[in-house]
């Protein structure tokens, strides 16, 4: 049965972040372009690359893009509020973040915007994430808390994806990776927030999305294909450091009293678990980033 309710059309931007990648960047905008719901606008932003990808995605696509470059490396969220704010003052109801590693299906858009049309109390929407590589497999459908605490759980993360999801399921956490967002929720709660230069940013606006009052949901028959390793960055020490800092930088915005001691005592048990791993690994590079990330996370200020 179709979720579908008559409604006005509403108008959508897709965001695109490149940096350094003009071909990923460019086979995601091919995907948009080959949609059945055209973007009403698709905004690339460069993030400050240092190759040839402004010259490159300007000459592929002319005018059937806006491309704005950045300057300079801004970050996952900032780079991304560059675009969010072209969408938004061109009129946009919705603005659809997309990694520029991804492509999606033909449907994606047309298949989000019916469930946001149709349901008008979700206003933050992300499709079902598969691999590129095992286009069957899972890679994300967002997360749910663990009970009332800032833990959360993985649906169905790595599965294959069962042919009985159902069409909607509501979530606590979306990723940037794939995330639709009505423009009423950044008149209310704001961009993605910068001090999170990579990492984090997408869970911190997804809480206060929900703190806000907004519900968050999968559309499982929309779907985007990530190309992404399983293992994809967790051994670089940079990579490791931003992801470190940054899931306790939200841990201490968002929890009080006695969860914070218990989030403290939580992401230690948790590093050293990774640190005995690391050792037994040969991985001795990655404990002093890790380390001082998590001392990072804790203890310096926003």
């Amino acid at each position: 049965m179709s979720l579908y309710v008559p409604q006005p059309l509403s108008s959508i931007a897709v965001v695109i972040l490149n940096w350094n990648l003009a071909d990923e960047t460019a086979a995601c905008v091919e995907s948009f372009l080959a949609g059945d719901r055209l973007p009403d606008q698709i905004i690339v932003v460069d993030n400050g690359s240092e190759d040839d990808s402004v010259a490159t995605l300007r000459t592929r696509f002319g005018d059937r893009i806006t491309l704005i470059e950045s300057g300079r490396n801004l970050g996952f969220a900032g780079g991304n509020n560059l675009g969010i704010q072209r969408g938004l003052s061109g009129g946009s109801d919705w603005v659809f973040l997309a990694n520029n590693d991804t492509v999606v299906a033909s449907d994606c858009l047309s298949r989000l915007l019916e469930v946001g049309a149709a349901v008008p109390a979700l206003r933050l929407l992300g499709p079902l994430i598969l691999y590129h590589a095992e286009p069957t497999r899972i890679w994300s459908l967002g997360d749910r808390s663990v009970g009332n605490t800032l833990l959360t759980r993985s649906m169905l993360r790595d599965a294959p994806a069962p042919p009985d999801l159902p069409a909607l399921l509501p979530v606590d956490y979306l990723t940037a990776c794939g995330l639709l967002v009505h423009r009423s929720v950044f008149a209310k709660i704001g961009l993605l927030d910068e001090a999170f230069f990579m990492y984090a940013e997408d869970a911190d606006f997804c809480r206060r999305a929900h703190d806000a009052g907004f519900r968050l949901a999968c559309v499982t028959r929309a779907r985007m294909w990530h190309k992404v390793s399983r293992s994809t960055g967790i051994h670089h020490p940079l990579a490791r450091s931003w992801r470190t800092a940054n899931q306790i930088r939200f841990y201490r915005r968002h929890s009080h009293g006695g969860e914070r001691m218990l989030l403290w005592l939580f992401t230690a048990a948790r590093l050293a678990l990774m640190s005995l791993r690391d050792l037994l690994h040969g991985r001795i590079g990655l404990l002093g980033p890790t380390w001082r990330a998590w001392a990072e996370g804790w203890f310096d200020g926003d």
